[in-house]
């Protein structure tokens, strides 16, 4: 017999900085029912949308009466076609009360769609309160009439912090903090290259990321002016 981790699950997790709690279980994939088990051999999981390039972060509370090789929970990521594409990211209790298994660090390759969280044995398994965060910002660059537009979007479910933005031509602006969406814009042209740096998250720092439009890093812009901040 089995009990399925609720149908609808949520990719939401505790303030920036924080590891998960168990009292409570707030927040979390499966905020509803909070727990689930597996009676004999069998495989569960839920899928949600990937963000390639992202760091995710799991915790899961989860124990074994009868634990074996094959006892185990984890996370995996598959591509459009359902097949999966990366490593395979699994954690076996060993115990039979519920303790927490950490698997941070996990990259999403560059073709993963769907990100799963599964349980499998050939005994039995429970668990409880699976936490997924993942970490991750997206920067486009857009060139209009004598304008450069530059948006950086938050594409995880935490906040980033500590980020620095340089445009080709366009002044430096101080770091920023990112929960949603920043719009910045200057007078230039192109060619012209956006990077973004320093990007924080509550467990460590985000790669770099770089655009251009027209001709790359070395050309200048003919007009430069001060940058317009817009939060959404």
């Amino acid at each position: 017999m089995r009990e399925l981790l609720c149908a609808l699950m949520f990719l939401v997790g505790p303030p920036t900085g924080a590891d998960p709690g168990m009292p409570g279980c707030i927040g979390g994939i499966a905020p509803d029912p909070r727990h689930g088990v597996i009676t004999g051999p069998g495989t569960v999981g839920t899928s949600l949308k990937a963000v390639p390039g992202g760091v995710y972060d799991l915790s899961v509370w989860s124990g074994s009466t009868k634990p074996g090789p094959a006892t185990a929970t984890g996370l995996q990521f598959l591509d459009e076609a359902g097949a999966q594409t990366g490593r395979t990211y699994a954690r076996r209790p060993t115990q039979a009360k519920p303790k927490r298994y950490n698997s941070y660090g996990m990259i999403a390759p560059p073709k993963a769609a769907t990100v799963r969280f599964f349980a499998t044995t050939n005994t039995e398994i429970h668990w409880e309160c699976v936490f997924l965060r993942v970490s991750a910002y997206d920067l486009r660059l857009e060139a209009g009439q004598d304008t450069l537009k530059i948006t950086v979007t938050n594409t995880g479910s935490v906040p980033l912090t500590s980020l620095k933005l340089t445009a080709t031509g366009c002044a430096d602006t101080p770091p920023f903090d990112l929960t949603g969406q920043v719009v910045r814009t200057c007078a230039g042209m192109t060619p012209a290259t956006a990077t973004v740096s320093g990007a924080l998250y509550w467990n460590g720092a985000l790669p770099d990321r770089s655009v251009a439009l027209g001709g790359g890093v070395g050309n200048q812009p003919q007009h430069t002016g001060g940058w317009q901040l817009q939060h959404r």
